[in-house]
């Protein structure tokens, strides 16, 4: 779905949301967004701040019982600053894979082998989906709700965002109509298939109870409904949302393009543009918001893609959007 002033000039849907039963994708199908899902963890934790109930300088094992690093604020894990290791790979090396973890067990296996930092807070950027998936946790302790329950009452209700929650697929009971089943492709069989059923993907399965770094699942319509209130007031001030969509300083003073939950860019075509990618087995995502000119593209994909070729439709798209010379990805 392309965007301008909020209004869809552009919407598509090519393929299939389910290869089995040959269903086709439509503009109402729900997609797993991955890491784009990381804009609403965020938001959750700006609402809790405007509530007086965080502070971004607050450290967080002040707050999680039980975190076994010291000096890492909640600002550190908003921004990629904090140093701290990735949980996939611990969990590759230590989990018992026929369980499916929870947020609860990436902090105890953070708490039990206490993997070491990767630097000091706030002395560089490096990317951290353990950051939003603590930042998750935090968003329950503070608010004495449910990750889930409290996007959904905050942030998914007040936008009447219908057909938006926060799903894990294998950990939860519900079905969802109309949603998208990713797909990668598998040597071995020789076809696309879930990523359930392709050994070299199993941590789909086994990581699949965690929450904050991904798992919030949406519609093209809910995200225009989602990028329409970032231009208000409606979720937070706009002062708020001004930090949000400013880098990052670090220690040594100078700055790095990601603010709460956004990557950031600007140029004198564009203007400024605050973004972010989703990437999961069967799943690539991209939602860019071009906030000086009031423009959008939100691109969902249920199929494995090298990152080379969903840069280049992204690329081209924008191209087309500001009228600048194109060609079709191949």
């Amino acid at each position: 779905m392309v965007l301008e002033q909020g209004e869809p000039i552009f919407t598509g849907s090519y393929g299939f949301a389910d290869l089995e039963k040959s269903l086709p994708l439509t503009h109402d199908t729900v997609f797993e967004l991955a890491s784009v899902s990381k804009a609403f963890t965020a938001m959750g934790i700006m609402l809790l701040q405007e509530q007086g109930k965080i502070g971004y300088e607050d450290q967080v094992d002040s707050i999680l019982p039980g975190f076994p690093y010291r000096d890492i604020t909640v600002r550190n894990l908003l921004s990629h600053t904090s140093g701290l290791p990735d949980y996939m790979e611990l969990f590759a090396q230590y989990w018992d894979r026929s369980k499916i973890a929870t947020n609860a067990d990436v902090l105890e296996q953070l708490r039990v082998h206490q993997p070491a930092v990767l630097f000091q807070p706030n002395e560089k950027y490096e990317y951290s989906n353990t950051g939003y998936v603590l930042l998750g946790s935090i968003i329950e302790k503070v608010s004495g709700m449910s990750f889930s329950a409290f996007l959904k009452k905050y942030i998914f209700d007040h936008l009447e965002m219908e057909n938006t929650r926060v799903f894990n697929r294998r950990f939860s009971q519900e079905v969802i109509e109309n949603y998208a089943y990713g797909y990668v492709y598998s040597d071995e069989l020789g076809r696309h298939s879930l990523p359930d059923h392709v050994k070299e993907y199993d941590s789909v399965i086994y990581l699949d109870g965690i929450q904050g770094d991904g798992v919030v699942n949406s519609t093209l319509e809910d995200l225009r409904k989602w990028d329409r209130a970032l231009y208000t007031e409606k979720m937070v001030s706009s002062e708020t949302l001004q930090q949000a969509f400013s880098p990052v300083k670090l220690a040594d003073n100078s700055t790095y393009p990601y603010g709460f939950g956004w990557q950031l860019r600007d140029d004198s075509w564009t203007g400024k543009v605050v973004y972010h990618g989703g990437s999961w087995p069967g799943y690539r995502n991209w939602l860019g918001r071009y906030i000086d000119v009031d423009k959008t593209i939100i691109y969902l994909t249920n199929v494995e893609q090298d990152r080379e070729f969903t840069l280049a439709v992204r690329e081209e798209a924008e191209n087309i959007l500001f009228g600048r010379p194109y060609r079709i990805p191949e």
